[in-house]
């Protein structure tokens, strides 16, 4: 068996040496060369358009062309991480028909050489942002890729050019010369280098200061990733005037000294963040001032918005003075907003659309479904993309036509360490493969859904109170805290949050509705006896009568996005932890956001 071995090795194909094709050596030297700013960005774009034109290029020569292209194609996965463990990773992932994963860029089979090359770079080229990238590359990707430990001084190269490249000579983009004074201080923390570490802090400090002086939303960067960090050495001299520029932007933001500097979203954001901080140091009379300073901006934010959104702003107001322990005054607001979500439901319109769209063109859908009445443009997204449940009987009845072996074949759906679902012939379980397609138009439909979303609040300049005020115009809920939250973090892209506050509001909302069409909401425990606990959505969606009076589409639609396991089953999965980071993107949250408006759209 030994001798075997070592003939397959003998005989096995030796990898092609790495060779970078001049055209696309040339992008990169140009870049380094560069005396004007340039980003990563630009740089992908640049070797992308010169792999393109790469002709009869050798093996050597195509995986040269990869290591450059895989080089720019990485994205940071500071807010998403990356399934390799690493700082660099893809950036999206799509599931084939075998149920595996594939990764887009995917380091899979890329060579080790690809390292060495990356390493190469990093000591040869000259240009901040070029060497910053590399270096980090070859000490970021090195235990996947090469499967090597990491090189301490391809760290220390990459820290260096992070902090060379972070004046605005070098990045012209703020959010970039974060990234690269963040990553610094990263990096410096992790090889533990106080020299390096001092020098990141203080870059951090130094633009922090720069976006003080111009107002620059990007304030909170810096307090939030040095605040509480223990190993980036800030004093305490530097923590105080943190506090006191984030004191500036309550008062700024609060419309005090001048009305047209009044933003109660920056008024909530700074404070939150001082009352965490003066929770910490036990301070209740500075956190009581901060949160009746949210609670007064968001009623004056009430005071100017007409109904629908007043309903909605309101709502923090009521928590805030709640959270200052201001009892009466969270009643007074909470009566106001109830008196505004009334006013809200008789603005309201009853709409009517016959939708005759082409979806080869994406400008004439997104006209007809976004219009100039908001209460329209939500009406119109929210029953585009409901499931039709006789339409989707008719596209399951001609697959069958179209495929009839796949039509007779069953199938397993499977986690990780067992069986999922199973869904049957068409012939034998028809419901299955209802559920299924339904779950395939969610993915099909999915880039026409995001765009409407993204159109209606470009064309209407939505932030996610107005999400919350739909979601309530029938009263389904009788505290929006969550879905404010939940909104709110799709806004500021934090999917994970957005997924697992939204779904049991999805919940608590379908539950709502039982409720209105005067069916019981509890049932008796399964163990306990004269104890009754909530209904969920698996009684509501699977009970004959229950279903019925919502009628085929409404429980269709639920139960393929929230609580079968041949859909999406996203009900059960966040609530018993099954559902995995990399199954959170866009697409999933973009569908919790259109059930909030057809929550808005319900009626008996």
């Amino acid at each position: 068996m030994f001798i075997k071995s070592l003939l397959e090795k003998a005989i096995a194909p030796m990898p092609p040496d790495l060779v970078v094709p001049p055209a696309i050596e040339e992008q990169v030297q140009a870049f380094d060369r560069a005396t004007s700013p340039f980003s990563e960005h630009d740089v992908e774009q640049a070797l992308g358009k010169a792999r393109r034109t790469l002709q009869d290029a050798t093996e050597s020569e195509k995986l040269g062309a990869w290591a450059e292209v895989l080089a720019f194609a990485l994205d940071e996965s500071r807010m998403h991480p990356s399934p390799w463990g690493t700082y660099f990773g893809p950036r999206g992932s799509g599931t084939d028909k075998d149920g595996k994963t594939h990764y887009f860029p995917d380091i899979a089979g890329t060579d080790p050489q690809v390292i060495a090359h990356w390493s190469t770079r990093a000591k040869a080229l000259k240009n901040p942002v070029l060497k910053a990238r590399y270096a980090d590359l070859a000490w970021d990707m090195s235990p996947v890729i090469a499967k090597a430990r990491r090189d301490p001084e391809m760290a220390r190269l990459a820290i260096d050019a992070y902090l060379a490249s972070v004046p605005a000579s070098v990045r012209s983009e703020l959010h970039d010369r974060f990234e690269a004074a963040l990553r610094a201080l990263d990096l410096s923390i992790m090889v533990r280098d106080p020299e390096r570490t001092e020098r990141a802090r203080a870059a951090l400090l130094q633009l922090h200061r720069e976006v003080m002086a111009t107002h620059d939303p990007q304030w909170w960067v810096a307090y939030d990733r040095l605040i509480e960090e223990k190993n980036a050495g800030v004093t305490e001299a530097e923590r105080q005037q943190f506090v006191t520029d984030l004191e500036e932007l309550v008062v700024r933001y609060s419309g005090i000294e001048k009305s047209e500097t009044f933003d109660p979203h920056a008024v909530e954001a700074a404070a939150q963040r001082l009352i965490r901080y003066y929770t910490r140091l036990q301070q209740p009379d500075d956190v009581k001032r901060l949160h009746i300073a949210v609670a007064q901006a968001f009623e004056r934010f009430a005071a100017l918005s007409g109904p629908m959104l007043a309903s909605a702003v309101l709502q923090t107001s009521v928590n805030a003075y709640r959270d200052a322990g201001l009892a009466d005054e969270s009643k007074r607001v909470r009566i106001l907003m109830e008196e505004k979500i009334g006013q809200a439901r008789q603005e309201m319109k009853a709409v009517q659309t016959e939708f005759k769209v082409s979806h080869d063109d994406m400008e004439t859908f997104l006209e007809a479904v976004v219009v100039d009445d908001l209460a329209a443009t939500f009406a119109r997204i929210a029953l585009q993309f409901l499931p039709n449940r006789r339409d989707i009987e008719e596209q399951v009845r001609k697959s069958a036509e179209h495929a009839p072996l796949m039509a007779l074949i069953p199938q397993k759906i499977m986690a990780d360490d067992h069986v999922v679902a199973k869904i049957g012939s068409v012939e034998d379980d028809p419901f299955g493969r209802l559920l299924q397609q339904t779950t395939m138009n969610f993915g099909i439909s999915a880039i026409w859904l995001q765009a409407a979303l993204y159109r209606a609040i470009e064309k209407h300049k939505l932030n996610f109170e107005h999400f919350a005020s739909w979601a309530n115009r029938l009263e389904l809920f009788d505290d929006l805290t969550f879905l404010l939250e939940g909104v709110r973090a799709w806004f500021e892209g934090d999917l994970v949050k957005a997924l697992h506050v939204l779904v049991p509001q999805m919940e608590a909302g379908l539950r709502s509705i039982v409720a209105k069409l005067g069916k019981p909401i509890t049932k008796a425990h399964t163990t306990i006896a004269d104890v009754s606990v909530a209904i969920g959505m698996g009684d509501i969606l699977y009970s004959d009568e229950l279903a019925g009076a919502l009628g085929p589409d409404l429980t269709l639609y639920f139960l393929a996005l929230y609580a079968d396991p041949r859909g999406k089953n996203l009900r059960n999965r966040i609530a018993h932890g099954l559902i995995k980071p990399q199954f959170i993107g866009p697409d999933l949250v973009h569908l919790l956001i259109h059930s909030m408006l057809v929550l808005g759209m319900w009626k008996k």
